[in-house]
């Protein structure tokens, strides 16, 4: 047999074989450490988290806990049989099933035929159940069956990638472990540890790199390292070889693309992109490297004491640290944000390099313009033209958002504290608008319903001739609510008169149709479009009227 038949991935080669060999896993060691010393065992288990955190790894390393021959216990001898067998796994009461591939009733009936007998070789049957949430509904039904009234010497252990697909009824059976996502610091310690078992010579920052890479999944990262000594062919395994093996960029270069992209250079920016493809960057990688490093700056430049933490690379203190201090964290966002729809465009598009090149460039055109409030503040001209030019409107640009119509309240029992911005008026009201403006004053709710629900067709004096809209209120109710108000508030005697219908709009959707109007002009205004153009993606929301051109004068 040759020397390649014999070989072992690492992944299988180390995978851990007890407890103290978990990495990343405290809380979960603890708890079932102290469970297994105190007897105080569960029947059933459910193990939770990411792709190659140790699921199915735990699962086994309870298993050899349940029945090592000094059992159950947190540490037993590797020659134990029991333990020896279940390694193998061929222990016959140890029973392993995948549900993936089998989810059906009839499969787990078969399954769990043998439950009710007594353990062949070991203390207890176990029941190891792999991607439990891809059983099928009855399948899941046949097992809670089971679950309801276990017998003494059984143990089940299920393990998913997706807990919220598991049945309610089956979950509150089971205790619960979810295992975390493994921190890079300590997969490093991982890595570093297989690596001088192997006698490997690798560099720390390749190390941190595949680290980085394995996204906390210590099974990822270990192929990730497995495939690098294979492509370093004997040698010493280098950063640069591994960020060409993960079609990653020299992180120095995409140092310096961002630095280049914070000066406002676009013709730069592109020079070094064209650079970092023809290296054979992925375009696509660059920019999750990108936004990456810019989260790094982000909590560099809010999380007190992270510049002088002793696990920074020598990259990230003498570049990102100086870097970090001088950048407003207004830039960070914004860069961020189109950084990260940059990515989502390019993922969509035929051509990537292209999406991205055109990305760089908005980017990179924007990141040297100043935080809006500077930029507002140096527009003096732009302040002069709306104010000589057109009606005094404050102008906001914001995302779109749906505006929020709130429903108006019962107006009984109101209380009179409620503060409403509005014009003193000395003289009865004339119009619908001053009517319900007044009403306002003492009644806010039914205001508001007046607003909403009012079509005035004629006013006259003290006659009123509306229709009122269909709401939760009676017509009538609110026809003589109003007019007693009305009476209280003028000292004169109303007329109310009620039609079926009118073609007259109410206050509400004059608002809104005064609104959009003011917006459509807004948009056509040329000022107005070229900010706009410095902003990709903003729109006119909302333009509020201000009467007091003083102010806006002083602004």
């Amino acid at each position: 047999m040759s020397q390649g038949e014999n070989y072992l991935v690492l992944a299988r080669k180390y995978r851990p074989q007890s407890f103290k060999d978990l990495y990343g896993q405290d809380a979960l060691v603890q708890t079932l450490t102290n469970a297994i010393t105190s007897g105080r065992l569960h029947h059933a288990y459910v193990l939770t988290g990411i792709r190659g955190t140790g699921k199915t790894t735990t699962a086994r390393i309870i298993a050899k806990a349940l029945n090592c021959e000094n059992g159950p216990a947190i540490e037993w001898d590797e020659n134990d049989s029991q333990v020896v067998s279940i390694a193998k796994g061929n222990h016959p009461d140890v029973l392993e099933f995948d549900a993936a591939s089998h989810r059906g009733v009839e499969e787990i009936s078969d399954l769990f035929e043998g439950v009710a007998y007594a353990p062949v070789m070991g203390r207890r049957k176990i029941y190891i159940i792999d991607e439990v949430h891809m059983l099928s509904k009855h399948a899941f039904n046949a097992l809670l069956k089971t679950l309801e009234e276990p017998p003494e010497n059984v143990t089940f252990i299920f393990a998913t990638t997706e807990v919220h697909k598991i049945p309610v009824t089956v979950l509150s059976r089971c205790q619960r472990f979810d295992l975390r996502r493994i921190p890079v610091a300590t997969l490093m310690q991982l890595y570093q540890h297989i690596a001088q078992q192997e006698g490997l010579d690798i560099e720390e920052d390749a190390l941190r790199t595949i680290a980085t890479a394995a996204d906390g999944s210590a099974r990822d990262g270990t192929s990730l390292l497995d495939q690098a000594i294979a492509l370093s062919a004997g040698q010493a395994i280098s950063t640069q070889l591994v960020n060409e093996m993960l079609g990653l960029g020299d992180k120095t270069k995409v140092v310096n693309l961002l630095e280049t992209i914070f000066d406002g250079d676009v013709s730069g920016a592109l020079t070094q992109l064209d650079d970092l493809y023809a290296l054979g960057q992925d375009p696509i990688l660059l920019l999750n490297e990108s936004m990456q490093l810019v989260d790094m700056l982000t909590r560099l430049k809010v999380v007190k004491g992270l510049d002088a933490n002793a696990r920074l690379t020598e990259l990230e203190r003498s570049r990102l640290v100086p870097l970090a201090q001088k950048l407003p964290l207004e830039k960070l966002a914004r860069l961020y944000q189109m950084l990260l729809n940059a990515a989502s465009e390019a993922r969509q598009a035929d051509r990537p390099f292209e999406a991205v090149s055109m990305a760089i460039v908005r980017v990179a055109h924007l990141a040297g313009l100043p935080p809006v409030a500077d930029l507002l503040k140096q527009a003096p001209q732009l302040q002069s033209k709306t104010v000589e030019q057109r009606p005094q409107k404050e102008i906001e640009l914001a995302p779109s958002l749906p505006q929020n119509v709130q429903q108006a309240a019962p107006w009984e029992g109101e209380q009179k504290d409620v503060q409403v911005e509005t014009e003193n008026i000395s003289a009865a009201p004339t119009s619908w608008s001053e009517i319900v403006k007044l009403i306002q004053t003492e009644r806010p709710a039914l205001g508001a319903i007046l607003a909403q629900q009012g079509r005035p067709s004629e006013i006259n004096g003290q006659k009123i001739i509306l229709s009122l809209d269909q709401g939760l209120h009676d017509a009538a109710e609110i026809s003589k609510s109003l007019k007693d108000t009305l009476h209280s508030l003028t000292e004169s005697h109303w007329e109310i008169e009620l039609m079926k219908e009118s073609a007259t709009e109410t206050l509400h959707e004059g608002q809104k149709r005064e609104a959009q109007e003011r917006i459509v002009e807004a948009q056509d205004d040329p000022d107005v479009k070229e900010v706009l153009a410095m902003f990709p993606g903003a729109e006119v929301v909302e333009v509020k009227e201000n009467t007091n051109s003083e102010d806006v004068k002083d602004a």
